[in-house]
């Protein structure tokens, strides 16, 4: 208990508050390691097959689970206020959290361009099909960015107590990078010239890619709202090697 806390308040209060940023954390994590599956399981069993992209589930009987999980996302990222900055960081959690907060709302209610024509939502109808595909497009770039943050800057903040918090950044880090580098091919996907794309299209290159971004960046959120403990310590372990004798 804490000198002058009669009843450990201050204490409880303390608990309460790291207790409600690691449900946070889990709850983000766990959202991005359904979204994914979801829709592969929705295609191999009652669809038609990979679509193109995730973002192109906004036309398929499964747009109810993109947008709402989405939504959920975008929501719990707004409410993740985090760690305040100390003296000299120009970047906090809840600045990046807000960022991919209204990046995750732009992806889930400003839908891509469809491939086929389809009555447009109110976005389209608004801005037309091309600004809102692009609104889109920047929005996941957003999302995925800030997200990217967090694992490149964010999360590894702090001093290296002990081996396991070495491990964590290292996981932390490795996420980063590779939401950085599916980003970067699904930019060059996109900006290929048309026969190429052509022949990629039955691989949904862009699909996969967009699946390992969200499953790197739910990882570092588990690893961070402690969920991974095991594989924490495991890695840490391996990293330390064997004891001298």
């Amino acid at each position: 208990m804490l000198d002058g806390d009669p009843g450990g308040r201050v204490e409880r209060a303390e608990n309460d508050l790291v207790l409600s940023f690691l449900r946070v954390r889990r709850a983000i994590g766990l959202l991005g390691y359904f979204l994914p599956p979801a829709l592969l399981i929705y295609s191999l069993v009652w669809g038609e097959g990979l679509l193109p992209s995730i973002s192109a589930y906004y036309y398929s009987p499964m747009r109810e689970v993109f947008v709402g999980t989405l939504s959920a996302i975008a929501v719990f990222l707004w409410s993740y206020e985090g760690y305040r900055p100390r003296p000299g960081e120009w970047l906090s959690d809840l600045m990046a959290g807000r960022a991919a907060s209204l990046g995750a709302l732009a992806v889930a209610l400003i839908p891509t361009a469809p491939d086929v024509p389809v009555a447009c939502t109110l976005s389209q109808c608004v801005l037309g099909f091309s600004v809102s595909g692009t609104l889109h497009w920047l929005g996941a770039a957003l999302f995925f960015g800030a997200l990217a943050l967090f694992c490149l800057v964010l999360f590894v903040r702090g001093a290296h107590p002990d081996a396991e918090k070495a491990a964590s950044n290292g996981i932390y880090r490795a996420c980063g990078w590779i939401i950085l580098g599916a980003l970067a091919l699904i930019a060059l996907i996109l900006l290929s010239p048309g026969a190429v794309k052509t022949q990629l299209a039955p691989l949904r290159p862009v699909f996969w890619l967009e699946t390992i971004a969200t499953f790197a960046f739910a990882t570092s959120w588990m690893v961070k709202g402690d969920a991974m403990k095991p594989v924490v310590r495991a890695l840490a372990h391996a990293e330390a090697g064997p004891r001298a004798p």
